[in-house]
């Protein structure tokens, strides 16, 4: 028996396997990541979401929720937590699965949108009681601002009460000083450790109001819970619009900024821009590739590089020498020199794309290697269609490329400190 007991003793806990939450906008995850090669924010962690009114808040959540709907399957909690009821999207169409229905069950039990903090302090519990171990989750809740507390009640009620009676009303007021006292001495404090153990991750989605106290220097927005929030945030992301795009005189949809205003990694302080399209969600591939061929300029328009963008597999780049090394690899170099009655030190750019036209089938090997060029509307059509997702999984890899090569060429380089003692 007391060996028996020595081993249970000694038994190592398998680890947890870290999973990530991904947002269905590959910039995004980058900016969240936060580190090379790290695509995404842990689960376990609490996402905050600010911006103004209709800079995409409730769009991003929503697409989080979709992308990891589809990613997991049936491995993924999640509850929307609709409190301020302005989540109008129609899920179904843009992602083919219901965000927010109206049966919504964690376990055997029916929750709903929450009133107050400490309805959605419980909801919370309960999510985090229903999971098993291999699951992840999001909790979601759109927004803090929409949330009431029982104290807010009662005074409700008791206004209510005076008023029926016939005498004068008076309301001392807290301006949400009970919200901000819940969710730091309740809500942060008690969950933060149950969420991380269990994979369940926060999204608060947070309304910006004018900081009356910033000063010259000091930051002209704030948000509610703004101390505690900030402090148990992992990331928080700040949406901007920058451009609106139309289709004629319409607005179909708003070119964004995310700009992380805390992270805990080590590359704070990011910017990425992507597109959202009203009745479509974030553009990915769109977004994409406006980052990794430069198509938009500060003011958010396209450029004039969006009519002509080269696309190929190996992305050669096209000059005289790769030309010709080309033409040699493909044992044609002798028969273009010949067509064009030219030797090889005369051979120009434009003789080799002369003869290289004439042909089909030369154009279509010459394509394959150098890229084809494509508007950026007609690019999208080819990349998202469904059986070209190398193509979709290649623009991955060559914005995250892109951005290592940034990230590369601002770091510091100096040695580690002690690392000669």
């Amino acid at each position: 028996m007391a060996t028996k007991k020595k081993e249970k003793e000694t038994e190592v806990a398998t680890p947890i396997q870290q999973e990530y939450m991904r947002t269905g906008c590959d910039l995004l995850d980058l900016l969240i990541g936060g580190d090379k090669g790290v695509y995404g924010l842990p689960y376990g962690t609490i996402l905050n979401i600010i911006g103004d009114k209709s800079a995409g808040k409730t769009f991003v959540k929503n697409e989080i929720l979709a992308a990891n709907y589809w990613r997991f399957k049936d491995r993924f909690v999640f509850h929307s937590d609709d409190c301020e009821s302005g989540d109008t999207f129609d899920s179904m169409r843009l992602y083919n699965v219901e965000l927010h229905p109206e049966e919504h069950k964690i376990g055997p039990k029916r929750i709903g949108d929450s009133a107050t903090v400490e309805q959605m302090d419980a909801q919370v519990s309960l999510v985090l009681q229903s999971m098993e171990p291999g699951q992840v989750g999001i909790y979601a809740l759109d927004s803090l601002d929409g949330l009431s507390d029982a104290t807010r009640e009662e005074m409700e009620a008791n206004r209510l009460k005076l008023l029926k009676a016939g005498e004068t009303v008076e309301d001392p007021g807290d301006y949400g000083a009970q919200i901000a006292k819940f969710m730091s001495q309740q809500f942060f404090r008690t969950k933060h450790k149950k969420l991380r153990d269990a994979q369940l991750s926060v999204i608060i989605v947070s309304q910006i109001r004018e900081n009356m106290k910033a000063g010259t220097y000091g930051q002209k927005w704030t948000v509610s819970c703004g101390k505690a929030l900030e402090f148990y945030a992992h990331t928080r992301i700040f949406l901007k619009t920058i451009y609106q795009i139309k289709k004629g005189d319409r607005v179909i949809g708003v070119y964004v900024s995310a700009s992380t205003t805390k992270s805990k990694t080590p590359r704070p302080y990011r910017t990425v821009y992507f597109t959202i399209f009203f009745d479509y969600g974030i553009d990915n591939i769109g977004s994409n590739l406006d980052f990794l061929f430069d198509l938009r300029g500060k003011d958010g328009e396209l450029t004039k590089a969006a009519k002509e963008i080269t696309w190929s597999e190996t992305a050669r780049e096209k000059n005289r020498d790769n030309f010709v090394a080309w033409l040699t690899e493909k044992k044609l170099l002798e028969e273009c020199l010949a067509a064009k009655k030219k030797t090889k030190s005369s051979l120009s750019v434009a003789d080799i794309l002369e003869w290289v036209e004439a042909d089909p089938k030369r154009q279509e090997a010459f394509d394959r290697e150098f890229g084809k060029t494509y508007t950026r509307v007609e690019l999208i059509d080819l990349i998202e269609k469904k059986e070209n997702k190398a193509m979709r999984d290649e623009l991955t890899r060559r914005v995250r490329e892109k951005w290592e090569r940034i990230e590369d060429s601002i770091k510091t380089a100096r040695p580690g400190k002690y690392s000669q003692e």
